[in-house]
């Protein structure tokens, strides 16, 4: 029996290992992915190989997802964790000269974080299916067939949950 993992990523997450056990595999490995939600819009998710460092996050996410994404949404505010590959001075410098607004994040304040709650659900959407993934390959295509058939409705269901936690008094929206 051989475990694997995936690791995600998203607008607002650090990267964690998922372990995944009592799965029979061929290789042994892990699949990093990463998407970004709002309430009322997603984008795709990408998978990523190998690891994602502060060149690869500017090159491969925020370039051609994360800008895209926000510059078809002005109104929205990026907010990414504090993990060395967001907080390093290119991305702050390639992010401040494309005009993406921020929003400033605590360190290891993951119960509050709304993309969690998303991995979450998409771990035991793959979990539960009827033919679980068998390596590395169909795990990743497990999690984007999982991705897209995650309701826009559930999303904004997490998203309200965690405003009523993040500010129960308050007409605080994320």
């Amino acid at each position: 029996m051989v475990g694997f993992a995936f690791i995600v990523e998203g607008m607002s997450v650090t990267p964690r290992p998922v372990l995944w056990s009592g799965i029979d595999l061929e290789v042994e490995g892990f699949v990093m992915v990463w998407g970004g939600v709002s309430q009322h819009h997603r984008t795709e998710l990408v998978v990523i190989a190998g690891n994602l460092n502060a060149v690869r996050y500017r090159e491969d996410i925020l370039l051609p997802h994360v800008v895209p994404f926000l510059q078809a949404h002005p109104d929205m505010i990026l907010q990414h964790d504090n993990a060395t590959s967001h907080t390093a001075r290119s991305v702050r410098d390639f992010l401040q000269d494309r005009n993406v607004s921020v929003l400033q994040w605590p360190a290891k304040s993951l119960d509050l974080n709304p993309i969690e709650h998303v991995w979450d659900l998409l771990d035991r959407r793959v979990r539960a299916r009827a033919i679980p993934p068998r390596n590395v390959r169909e795990l990743a295509g497990a999690l984007v067939e999982e991705w897209g058939n995650i309701s826009q409705q559930e999303l904004a269901t997490l998203q309200y949950l965690m405003q009523l936690v993040a500010a129960p008094d308050t007409d605080c929206y994320f």
